[in-house]
């Protein structure tokens, strides 16, 4: 008798040993129930720059169009305390920018993701194949936060090669935050999920290529909902570097990492630090669903 595949559960490679465990999957196959997910904790560092539009551009997928300014966002946090990883924590670099995404029947002003970096494999494979979100491997020291100086840095690396670093200085707390994670327009957050198709030299092109968002029709996307968290944020001085890389440095990464490299940073726009905790189970992203293309 062959495995039995479920359709009302989730499933990833290798699907023959049931349902997969993750963020979104209890090792039970249902949903996590809140009381089980504890109290997760976060800092999350971010610089946005303006860059040269024509660059920025030519990291647009079919469909998209650059929205207002052309100002790139960089954040670079820390999650902490994970029910889902049995209380273990990861880093975390992602970048995002404005746009505006025109498919079959309607029409999305948001922010896109077009990579994000994170130091544990588990939360690469789970957002990968669950939710379409572009996940690359990075190794992360913890951020080096000074409250009292009001400094903090953090860097990605892979292997023995640096390819970031960010460092904030001159942080002043906010008396009364607005409870927006960074970069956050209200808007919803696009990825664009490509799998390619098992053939011969790759020529059969993709099994998946669509776009997804995180919001249903007519809504704003809340991949973390912040209502019952605890929520402070400094703003302040900051700068991001990216280190260009060789094949040899980098053998799977090199020409994303110099990609970005090639954004200009024409001017920053904002540096800002934020620290919350609060529920687990609201950092698990659980509403992803497809853009139908034009």
């Amino acid at each position: 008798m062959t495995c039995t595949i479920n359709p009302g559960s989730r499933y990833r490679m290798p699907v023959v040993f049931g349902p997969a465990v993750g963020p979104r999957q209890h090792p039970e196959g249902r949903m996590w129930r809140p009381e089980e997910t504890g109290t997760m904790h976060a800092d999350w560092m971010r610089v946005a720059y303006r860059t040269d539009p024509a660059k920025l551009e030519k990291l647009l997928p079919p469909g998209f169009s650059l929205r207002g300014d052309p100002v790139l966002s960089v954040s670079c946090a820390w999650f902490r305390d994970l029910y889902w990883l049995a209380g273990r924590s990861y880093g975390i670099l992602s970048l995002d920018f404005p746009v505006t995404y025109v498919g079959k029947d309607e029409t999305i002003e948001g922010s896109f993701c077009p990579v994000i970096w994170e130091g544990r494999p588990d939360a690469i494979m789970t957002g990968r194949e669950e939710l379409g979100f572009p996940k690359m491997f990075a190794e992360f020291p913890d951020i080096a936060w000074d409250k009292d100086k009001g400094t903090a840095t953090c860097s990605a690396s892979w292997l023995d090669f640096t390819f970031f670093d960010i460092a904030l200085t001159d942080l002043a707390e906010d008396a009364n935050p607005t409870k927006i994670l960074p970069g956050s327009d209200g808007g919803a957050q696009l990825y664009y999920k490509y799998m390619p198709r098992t053939s011969p030299f790759g020529r059969e092109g993709a099994d998946v290529s669509y776009v997804c968002c995180g919001a249903p029709k007519g809504s704003a996307a809340a991949n973390i909902v912040m209502d019952d968290f605890a929520y402070r944020r400094w703003t302040g001085k900051g700068n991001v570097n990216w280190h260009r890389a060789t094949f040899e440095q980098l053998p799977l990464q090199f020409h994303i990492v110099n990609t970005v490299a090639d954004l200009d940073i024409l001017e920053v726009v904002a540096v800002e630090m934020v620290s919350f905790s609060g529920p687990g189970i609201a950092i698990a992203t659980n509403s992803m669903r497809i853009v139908e293309p034009a």
